[in-house]
């Protein structure tokens, strides 16, 4: 596996990146992807890439920060498999790693753990150490959560067992 720098962000430069890839109608909006014209911010006190012959691989360390219209993530680092516009998997790590971002458009959903993976084929989240799932005013604790955003379920197991709070609605 050979490393090349591809580039070194200070924390007070931002890499914007217009995105070309457009989405299929038949795509669920609550994925990880961008519409022609959508403006994805992309943050890092550094950036590489890593040539391992299969897919591409973009590192980022240092503060780590994606936004784009329906979606945040921040971390302390984070490697991106795939290219930037439509990634195939992002790794986050941090002290929490954190995500955020609006289901359908509405429903807004807050995930933090000292290890995130989101898989974009699935459309699926691991968080792993510290873990927590937020849904509105329910919070979900374990120190591993597993969510399918598009069925809108979850499994959680770990030291610790699981803490779930629900408020529910009059």
């Amino acid at each position: 596996m050979q490393v090349k720098p591809l580039y070194y962000i200070t924390l007070s430069t931002a890499l914007w990146l217009s995105c070309s890839t457009p989405v299929a109608a038949e795509s669920f909006s609550d994925k990880l992807n961008f519409s022609e014209g959508d403006t994805v911010l992309v943050s890092a006190e550094r950036a590489w890439e890593v040539d391992n012959g299969d897919s591409e691989e973009l590192h980022f360390g240092g503060n780590f920060v994606l936004r784009a219209p329906d979606w945040f993530v921040a971390s302390d680092s984070a490697i991106v498999l795939g290219n930037l516009e439509n990634p195939d998997k992002i790794v986050l790590k941090g002290t929490p790693a954190r995500i955020s971002f609006l289901k359908a458009g509405t429903e807004e959903v807050n995930g933090t753990a000292n290890t995130i993976e989101y898989y974009r084929s699935t459309n699926k989240l691991i968080l792993v150490g510290q873990a927590t799932l937020q849904k509105n005013d329910n919070m979900l604790r374990s120190e591993q959560i597993e969510y399918d955003v598009d069925a809108d379920q979850y499994s959680a197991s770990g030291e610790g067992g699981i803490n779930i709070e629900v408020k529910p609605k009059d």
